[in-house]
């Protein structure tokens, strides 16, 4: 039993980790809020030639794709002063395989939500006693877990150039993501910049998340909330 339960709070544990790290990534990629800070802060208006209304307009409708709410793309709107489709076939294909990305993603987030229920009620079934073995995990895998990203996002951020390339040549099993900043405006509205700033605020929340959760589970486990040192008081032990 004791096996079960240390298993079932790693595992936990895990997804816990997991789900804070796709909700961080979900918040830059369908947070209209982060676009229009970016487009100002890059000047994106004044890059493709498009009245902020018409350009948030365009992004609405990439977010619902992205989310798997349209069924396409392709979208008119007015840039510089001539109606025109707003994404090439180069970058409708490239913006389909995001959307695989993402989709994928949404799975995986269902998977780890059933797994994380399942495992929670594990440790939940046999009474409050057992419940440390899911806070000893939640605090380990907070700590390893920010231990391991700082370490990352060290060498991420000596060579952010390359780090960005390698992650697209795992992702993607072609060339439609290398578009021409002077003719494709895809890469204009998501510039370089666009992706630092993107990955900043995924970081800190995952930080925060991570931060969170390892004070929760530390305060859980301190002293003056810790069961006998066998970690099992007699009147909360399972019968039958």
């Amino acid at each position: 039993m004791r096996q079960l339960l240390r298993v079932s709070g790693i595992v936990n544990a895990i997804c816990l980790i997991a789900l804070i790290l796709l909700v961080g990534l979900q918040l830059p990629a369908f947070g209209m809020w982060f676009y229009r800070w970016q487009y100002g802060g890059n000047h994106t208006y004044e890059q493709v030639d498009m009245a902020p209304e018409d350009l948030h307009e365009v992004t609405r409708h990439m977010i619902r794709y992205l989310q798997g709410r349209e069924p396409d793309l392709q979208i008119r709107a007015t840039v510089g002063g001539e109606a025109r489709y707003f994404f090439s076939e180069v970058e409708l294909r490239h913006m389909a395989d995001v959307r695989d990305l993402f989709a994928a993603g949404q799975v995986l987030r269902n998977v780890l939500i059933l797994l994380f229920l399942l495992t929670l009620g594990v440790c939940l079934l046999w009474g409050r006693a057992w419940t440390r073995y899911l806070f000893r995990s939640w605090q380990i895998g907070a700590v390893t877990a920010l231990l391991s990203s700082s370490v990352l996002t060290a060498v991420i951020a000596v060579n952010w150039h390359d780090a960005f390339l390698v992650f697209h040549e795992i992702f993607f099993d072609n060339d439609y993501w290398m578009l021409d900043d002077r003719v494709k405006l895809l890469v204009n509205i998501v510039p370089y910049e666009f992706f630092v700033m993107a990955s900043v605020v995924i970081g800190s929340f995952f930080a925060a998340g991570l931060g969170l959760l390892c004070l929760s589970s530390t305060l859980a486990l301190c002293p003056g909330r810790q069961f006998r040192r066998n970690g099992i008081d007699d009147r909360l032990r399972p019968h039958g």
